[in-house]
């Protein structure tokens, strides 16, 4: 379904973001002199899990409640279909805005960073918001919990890839391509 693959893309985004923070390292030290930045965290600390990823074990942290067996009824594809376009949407402008934040801590510009600090909290609040819209449309009980549970998961999320629980994410994923018919 295209919200594992909307999760799938954001792990790759952030270490494509990481990667290209640290080409411009030259032995673990930017030249000022050549406008390189000093050390840039390590893709392997920006990178979520790969429990995050399809066939993940990893138990969450949170917990969800029982296993949906079904797609969701009532008004679930036009639900899903909204929860989709919000997912992509925010995915994207999360990826946006954390390159923001790494480019400006990569010139070690504190006001640049700040503000796209600020810009991806507003990303992500919205993105929250949109899910939890969503959940109040939804007239199918599970998927309204379970989009509850993505947007609490989502308004976690900063510039500090850790904040990211790939597990929950994962988890609640996985109920949502069980709840959600296709497209």
């Amino acid at each position: 379904m295209r919200l594992r693959r909307q999760l799938a893309v954001l792990a790759v985004s952030v270490a494509f973001v990481a990667a290209a923070g640290c080409s411009a390292e030259v032995e673990g030290r930017g030249d000022p002199a050549l406008g390189t930045p000093g050390p840039a965290p390590s893709a392997s600390s920006l990178v979520p899990s790969a429990s995050a990823l399809p066939g993940s074990s990893a138990a969450p942290a949170l917990s969800l409640g029982p296993e949906p067996t079904g797609k969701a009824g009532g008004n679930a594809t036009q639900v899903c279909a909204d929860v989709t376009k919000a997912s992509e949407k925010g995915t994207a402008a999360y990826v946006q805005q954390l390159t923001a934040v790494l480019e400006a801590q990569g010139r070690n510009d504190k006001s640049a960073e700040e503000a796209a600090e600020k810009r991806l909290g507003t990303v992500m609040a919205t993105w929250a918001t949109d899910l939890r819209k969503a959940s109040s449309a939804a007239t199918d009980q599970q998927l309204k919990t379970t989009l509850t549970q993505m947007a609490g998961q989502i308004a976690k999320m900063t510039s500090n890839v850790a904040t990211i629980d790939d597990a929950a994410l994962g988890a609640i994923q996985d109920r949502l391509e069980t709840l959600c018919p296709p497209s």
